[in-house]
């Protein structure tokens, strides 16, 4: 069995790897469509003290088939969509508990079902909020979650979804998927394009979609309003420095943070409204490539390559 490998900044190879039978509650789940998330990309873009690091990095928007079971919740041939832990998902067989897999519902196709999963993490924590209906939003970030936080906002009430982002390409994508104003940050000034856009008032809701080595929470600070919440969703570096907490404090903010601790329910809430609304999850796919390409598909979403959005990994 293959495995993805990072053997150096980035440089990732595929590697011979054992595969071990699963215990009481896993199964074995075969790899057919993955997607790569931006929280995968730190494993291979950064510098790490010892190489090579861990196989199975990084991997966590997984679709396959159940080959094999010693959990009494799933049958082999089960379709399934699977979260393993510390995003150690990159195998062509990937053994894992019962408690991080989701079995697909009927009519599914692969790529609807896996994109699903970064839909719920939006979901989780949009669930962590007050009431949204008739609330200005601002999206800091218009990448694929960025452009979910659209989605989901504009079906929740809000009254106005600003999406803001540095890349005009990126900023212009919003209205496609929800967002009532489109702000590009390197060709105006985001804080006065917001404060013009609300009379003065600025975002109730600012939600920080960035994350890593580009995190915006200052941007986010400067454009929320008095009392406002910032959703800080994109994964933070180890450290903050030199945050703007006197502008936080003056203005009263909350900062919330999310990390689910069972995304289940989530998943199945997003595949029902995928299903319903019939959202149309393909339009965030823009490149797709074979499990023997992982280093050109890594390579593309780090670099964001001709506008990638979702990077598709085909297995099969």
């Amino acid at each position: 069995m293959k495995a993805g490998q990072i053997i150096g900044r980035g440089r990732i190879d595929l590697v011979d790897a054992p595969l071990r039978r699963p215990r009481e509650g896993e199964a074995v789940v075969s790899l057919e469509t993955a997607c790569l998330c931006g929280s995968d990309i730190p494993y291979f873009s950064e510098a790490h003290d010892r190489y090579p690091l861990a196989p199975g990095l990084s991997l966590h928007e997984i679709v396959g088939t159940i080959v094999e079971t010693a959990s009494p919740h799933f049958r082999r041939g089960d379709r399934v969509l699977a979260m393993p832990i510390g995003l150690q998902g990159l195998y062509e067989q990937l053994t894992i508990g019962d408690d991080r897999l989701v079995k697909l519902d009927e009519g599914l196709d692969n790529d609807t079902a896996v994109l699903a999963q970064p839909m719920a993490t939006v979901l989780s924590a949009l669930s962590t909020l007050p009431g949204l209906i008739g609330k200005t939003v601002a999206v800091v970030g218009q990448g694929p979650i960025g452009l979910l936080f659209d989605l989901c906002l504009s079906r929740l009430g809000a009254a106005r979804i600003i999406g803001v982002d540095a890349l005009a390409a990126r900023a212009s994508l919003g209205a496609q998927f929800g967002a009532t104003h489109s702000v590009c940050a390197s060709q105006v000034d985001p804080n006065e394009a917001v404060r013009e856009l609300t009379g003065g008032a600025m975002a109730d809701l600012v939600v920080e979609a960035v994350g890593h080595e580009s995190q915006a929470l200052n941007g986010c600070i400067d454009l929320c309003g008095d009392s406002a919440v910032i959703l800080y969703f994109g994964v933070p570096p180890e450290r903050l420095h030199d945050v703007a907490w006197h502008a936080a404090f003056r203005k009263r903010l909350t900062i919330k943070l999310s990390t689910p601790s069972d995304l289940r329910p989530f998943v199945r809430l997003a595949w029902r409204s995928i299903q319903q609304d019939r959202i149309e999850m393909s339009r965030l796919i823009t490149h797709r490539f074979p499990f023997a390409q992982v280093q050109r598909a890594f390579e593309t979403y780090r670099d964001r390559r001709d506008g990638a959005l979702k990077v598709m990994i085909d297995f099969k």
